[in-house]
């Protein structure tokens, strides 16, 4: 590798040498890992891909060929060429331009029919105007947060090309020697659950694997940046697994104080980020909590995110290059799997990873060509984390329901509204589409916003909802069977109407949120039914009736000095959860291509993570070890 820096030491170079003397080139530059050429020759626009093929494979950066200024239609008469190539059944609904990038953004309802079969309408539009298309879904009902996040990469298209070209020009052809060394620093999650934060270092590079806040109703909260390790000024890179606020929720903190670097995610992650950390700021406002950030903060992390797919490869900086795999955990949750230096080390970062098939997702990725060190997620490692078949599960759930039909009773089921909640969904979906069951499915609080977001991104669910979706035009998530609740009054007639229902809301632990005034209204009635779906902590109100309270205060959550009396039948339905159990860890750790030398457990209470790690090093023979917050490691 260092005789290709050699080679090439400039894009000028490069193009000089290895381009088709008639590309035209006008302009060559580094966005972000990805180089860019734009050319004056329509044909090469076109057709170039097939031309630089060789080139890509040599240097194992992608290329992208864009349109000069001077071939790009005026926007006016590109968007009337544009709904004409297009069939209306693809339903557009708006274009922008960002001549920043010669791009043009085409936003559709059915975005297969924008790009057609093998690509012909696409590479049509792109004949017919000379602008480079992308093509974005519009969700199935408006989303604010989609739009907002989409709006903010656009308004910012200056200011993104500026900031991809530095962050090119630091990585440039580099990947590191085939020598050094590699650390990791845990700033938080070791031997706790939450608080993702990990320090990643090397030679070159300091990149950050999740920033997330604890979720633990006492102490402090933050990620222990004060460590002599970090400084926020020599951070290179932040890569967040996925959306839950323990993983991302402190991000913004890092922008408002400084950090102007990249944050790299997947799409779903980006948007589903910035509705949960909306909606923290309002909890802790609402509490007369000061929030550590403003939407400023939630804004610049937007400003700054690098979105990549599965299985795409990203140099990140000069000695790193990352690629995200399913995790199984929720939409869009990635693993990361980081391959340092020229074949130096490979680090597999798992985030919080399900390895087991859902109705939502496939189960977590295990066929990485190298992993030498993994750390890896142990909420559930303990010795008696052993959960039922999902099925087993499903069967439960549906017979809690019939038997609180027959009696003409409503179900109540606080969850959480990212994962647990679509997942309840699909299966009462999927029941109704059976026959098994007739009831109106309600929502509440910011489930629907959240399933909104899920509706945008179906490439990231299962293969049978993509199925469902793709092939047989049946979107699950708009099964007349469900209703939006938005407003007290909606809530009220869903409360107050005679008819058997299904409610599932938020908050999951029953600490704030609609689910208190559902709660209030239905526990005094032996009809009605109280169903935990998901993990109840220690002193929230959900663990009180969940541990066999039939009366609990309701002064903490709701300012009313008031008793309440729980007569509704409380049941929990365990197997729903987005973690692999203790089975499913280990069997991971078993399924991996590559056996990793060292297994670093985190995000799991001590007692678990312990436990695994000495069943793990059992089974597989290999190190395992439990860190404590502030330890740090030498990898290699």
């Amino acid at each position: 590798m260092e005789l290709m820096e050699t080679e090439y030491r400039s894009l000028n170079e490069l193009i000089e040498k290895k381009f088709p003397k008639d590309a035209q080139i006008t302009r060559a530059l580094f966005e972000g890992p990805n180089i860019v050429v734009y050319t004056k020759n329509k044909d090469f626009f076109l057709n170039g891909a097939e031309k630089i093929k060789s080139i890509v494979a040599e240097i194992r950066k992608r290329i992208e060929i864009r349109p000069d200024p001077v071939l790009l239609l005026p926007p006016e008469e590109a968007k009337k060429k544009i709904l004409e190539i297009v069939p209306s059944e693809a339903e557009i609904k708006d274009i922008k331009f960002e001549p920043e990038f010669s791009k043009v953004l085409i936003f559709a309802r059915k975005p297969g029919l924008v790009i057609g079969k093998n690509g012909e309408t696409l590479r049509k539009i792109k004949e017919a105007i000379c602008w480079s298309p992308e093509v974005l879904r519009v969700p199935l009902y408006h989303s604010p947060i989609v739009e907002k996040a989409r709006e903010i990469l656009h308004e910012e298209a200056k200011y993104r090309v500026k900031f991809l070209n530095k962050i090119g020009e630091m990585i440039k052809f580099k990947k590191g020697s085939k020598h050094g060394w590699v650390r990791i620093s845990f700033l938080g999650s070791g031997r706790e659950v939450g608080r993702n934060c990990i320090l990643l270092q090397t030679k070159e590079s300091k990149v950050m694997l999740d920033c997330g806040e604890s979720m633990s109703p006492s102490g402090n909260p933050h990620p222990f940046l004060d460590a002599p390790e970090f400084r926020i000024d020599e951070l290179d890179a932040v890569i967040i697994s996925h959306a839950h606020l323990d993983h991302s929720g402190f991000l913004p903190f890092l922008y408002e104080y400084g950090y102007k670097g990249p944050v790299y995610l997947t799409p779903p992650t980006r948007d589903l980020m910035v509705l949960l950390q909306l909606d923290y700021i309002d909890v802790l406002q609402k509490d007369g909590i000061d929030p550590p950030y403003t939407s400023k903060g939630i804004r610049e992390a937007v400003k700054h995110s690098i979105a990549l797919e599965y299985g795409e490869v990203c140099d990140i900086t000069p000695d790193m290059r990352l690629t995200f795999q399913n995790a199984g955990h929720i939409l869009g949750s990635a693993m990361a799997h980081i391959h340092i230096g020229e074949g130096f080390y490979n680090l597999l970062y798992s985030g919080d990873i399900k390895y087991g098939r859902t109705f939502l997702f496939e189960p977590a990725y295990t066929n990485f060509t190298r992993v030498e060190g993994l750390i890896m997620e142990s909420t559930y490692g303990g010795k008696n984390d052993i959960m039922p078949p999902i099925k087993k599960a499903q069967e439960n759930l549906i017979e809690v329901i019939k038997r609180t039909v027959e009696r003409k009773g409503k179900v109540l089921i606080p969850s959480f509204a990212v994962g647990r909640a679509q997942e309840i969904m699909m299966v009462l979906a999927d029941r109704w589409r059976k026959g098994e069951i007739d009831v109106p499915v309600y929502l509440d609080g910011m489930i629907w916003e959240s399933t909104i977001i899920h509706t945008t991104y179906p490439e990231y669910l299962s293969r049978y909802l993509q199925k469902l979706i793709f092939k047989e035009d049946k979107n699950p998530f708009a099964e007349e069977i469900f209703n939006r609740v938005t407003t007290a009054s909606e809530r009220a007639n869903v409360i107050d109407t005679n008819e058997p229902a299904v409610i599932i809301t938020t908050s999951g632990m029953l600490n704030g949120g609609p689910v208190m005034e559902y709660l209030k209204a239905l526990a005094p009635d032996k009809r009605n039914t109280l169903v935990f779906v998901g993990y109840q902590a220690e002193g929230t109100l959900g663990s009180k009736i969940q541990k066999g309270w039939r009366e609990v205060p309701l002064s903490p959550i709701s300012g009313e000095n008031k008793v309440l009396k729980i007569e509704m039948e409380v049941v929990t339905v365990e197997g729903f959860s987005g973690h692999s159990d203790r089975n499913q860890l280990i069997n991971f750790v078993g399924r991996l291509r590559a056996k990793p030398q060292r297994v670093f457990l985190n995000h799991g209470e001590p007692s678990k993570a312990i436990n695994l790690a000495a069943t793990l090093h059992r089974i597989y023979k290999t190190e395992t070890v439990v860190p404590n917050n502030l330890d740090a490691y030498r990898m290699k």
